[in-house]
């Protein structure tokens, strides 16, 4: 039994945790805390926030000696063994830990230090001391009332704990227990429609995949702050973050942005309890927790989990089809105004994910592409391809069926290449050429060709970016005349606007200005609303700027360029062929 003991210390953001577990032979053991969390591609070396470690055998001090960053030796010695050590903890994200005298949390992942060779022994957990009025939500198999147990190591880092004041919204869906454990300061909300709209959108994605679900229970842990947002998904779980107003209030109607937004993550979050978290690739099973685990499939998994996160939302008719319809428009709108979308491919962004979209920079949106959002465009038309070359045998769902089903029998993951072999198996169908195009060129998708199958249309529009894209009740009639685009994103404060990132070819970057440039004038008058005041420029026309770069007072002339038409409108051309798709109806 390998057993640990976390005490916390609010005030200095610590947890106090006691390692025991017994060596039978007089051999050296090494201990291990992995350096990445599943879900979240990304070194974060979690070894440096351990502040202090110590061990003793058989009650007496004993040397422990550190060989990697994240990596001690004991001596050779048999016996009972505790190692004591300090873990730092104030990273308010869902995949580190926190800790204040109101909450704390943490993924297992970046708490508990693995004894290397006894990773399938019952692992236990226990707080002996908690604040009175502490609760504990985690979906850790319970022994006791501050005791939990586990049979590996890997499934004890499976299940995040939120522990201090915690409201909890039970509800049934599919016959499986669920529960929503909400913490965080928030008003009141309309906590009948929370529960009902999530049970619908868990009955929809339960009702997708063949049964058994992977798990008999789950956990939803919301914590609700100021303007925070992510998740974190795990077997039976998902860590939650996001902003108290996205809560839904008393009395609204329609789903507005921010409460549409939580339930996408709800949705997204779910859905991976299928697409990663059971189907997965063969590159993380196991994952190897001490360095990068790549792969060129991670558009097949975040991708996918991202075209079917909002798709849920209008399946379960939480939000209308409309609504469906304009955040697709602004997913599209997104990925066509990524200049990295000309230089990397989708397996390539899902080969690179460590150091270049986990690790952006100023240059990120030229240089890279998202393989969450194409990769959900992507999804798009392969389903769309699919329905049309199987005159509608076979969908997007069947096939992740089928993958599910194959997860079920063998329990293996999915070398390189096999998802796009076993697509074509199963269908039947020729994709080659599609997935040859989608994945390892940078050719735009065809989806204003594959969205006409669906009786959709495609207009691109020439707008400002702060447009984003849109849904139109009825075909527009005609184009709008090009905006004026500057070409760069930006922070606007009282009296300057401060450049963030600095477009290829735009406005912006031909007048050779810099991320970081802090423009305080155009021709002459204060930057005090910098897209209205451009928007107000003619195309064509030449402006002086006047900006500090470094402390130093720069000028440039900088001509109005037009925005290109990369703004996504969609339309509504057949809505009975529309909603035979968007409802999953092949009768």
């Amino acid at each position: 039994m390998i057993n640990y003991k976390i005490t916390p210390n609010p005030l200095a953001h610590e947890w106090h945790i006691r390692l025991t577990f017994r060596q039978e032979h007089d051999l050296e053991t090494e201990i291990s805390l992995p350096n990445w969390v599943p879900g979240s591609y990304l070194i974060r070396d979690f070894s440096r926030h351990i502040t202090t470690i110590r061990a003793f055998c058989n009650g007496e001090y004993a040397h422990l000696t550190q060989v990697k960053k994240n990596r001690w030796r004991t001596a050779p010695q048999s016996g009972e063994w505790e190692i004591y050590y300090t873990v730092y903890a104030y990273d308010l994200s869902v995949r580190g830990s926190f800790l204040t005298a109101e909450r704390g949390f943490f993924d297992g992942a970046c708490l508990f230090l693995q004894v290397n060779g006894q990773e399938n022994s019952a692992h236990q957990i226990e707080f002996p001391i908690l604040p009175k009025t502490w609760r504990i939500a985690t979906t850790l198999p319970q022994t006791d009332v501050h005791s939990f147990q586990t049979t590996s190591y890997h499934d004890l880092i499976d299940h995040p704990v939120e522990l201090g004041n915690i409201e909890f919204l039970d509800f049934e869906a599919g016959g499986i227990p669920h529960r929503i454990a909400l913490s965080g300061h928030y008003p009141d909300f309309d906590r009948d429609r929370l529960v009902s709209d999530i049970r619908t959108i868990c009955e929809t994605e339960l009702a997708m995949f063949p049964s058994p679900a992977p798990f008999t229970h789950y956990l939803f842990l919301l914590h609700v702050g100021d303007n925070i947002y992510g998740g974190l998904e795990h077997i039976s779980s998902t860590a939650l973050l996001a902003d108290r107003h996205s809560l839904p209030p008393h009395g609204m109607i329609d789903a507005n942005d921010a409460y549409t937004q939580l339930l996408g993550l709800f949705s997204h979050e779910y859905f991976h309890a299928w697409n990663v978290k059971s189907i997965k690739p063969a590159a993380f099973a196991p994952y190897d927790l001490d360095r990068e685990n790549y792969t060129e499939q991670l558009w097949a998994f975040e991708g996918i989990t991202s075209y079917y996160d909002d798709l849920f939302l209008a399946r379960s008719r939480t939000i209308a089809p409309e609504a469906y319809l304009r955040l697709l428009a602004q997913s599209i709108t997104r990925v066509q105004q990524t200049k990295g979308r000309l230089k990397q491919s989708l397996a390539e962004s899902s080969f690179t994910a460590w150091n270049k979209f986990y690790k952006q920079d100023e240059n990120s949106p030229n240089a890279i592409v998202s393989y969450y959002q194409k990769g959900a465009l992507a999804a798009l038309c392969l389903d769309l391809a699919i329905r049309s070359k199987s005159s509608g045998r076979h969908t997007l769902d069947s096939v992740m069926q089928q993958h599910y089903r194959d997860w079920l029998e063998t329990r293996q993951g999915i070398p390189e290449k096999q998802w796009q072999a076993r697509c074509q198996t199963f269908t039947g169908l020729d994709l080659e050429d599609f997935f040859q195009t989608t994945l390892y060129t940078t050719a735009d998708l065809p989806l204003a060709e594959l969205l006409a199958t669906i009786g959709i249309g495609l207009q691109w529009q020439a707008q400002p970016r702060s447009h984003g894209g849109a849904f139109l009740p009825e075909p527009p009639t005609e184009t709008p005349a090009p905006a004026p685009d500057f070409g760069a994103r930006f922070k606007q404060n009282s009296d300057h606007a401060t450049l963030t990132h600095v477009f290829n070819g735009g406005s912006a970057e031909n007048a050779a200005l810099c991320p970081q440039d802090k423009i305080i004038a155009i021709d002459g008058y204060a930057c005090t609303d910098l897209a209205a005041q451009w928007a107000q420029l003619p195309i064509g026309a030449t402006a002086r700027l006047h900006y500090f770069r470094t402390g130093i007072l720069y000028v440039a002339d900088i001509t109005v360029q037009a925005a290109e038409a990369d703004t996504a409108v969609l339309y509504i051309t057949d809505r009975e062929l529309f909603e035979n798709w968007l409802y999953n109806d092949r009768a």
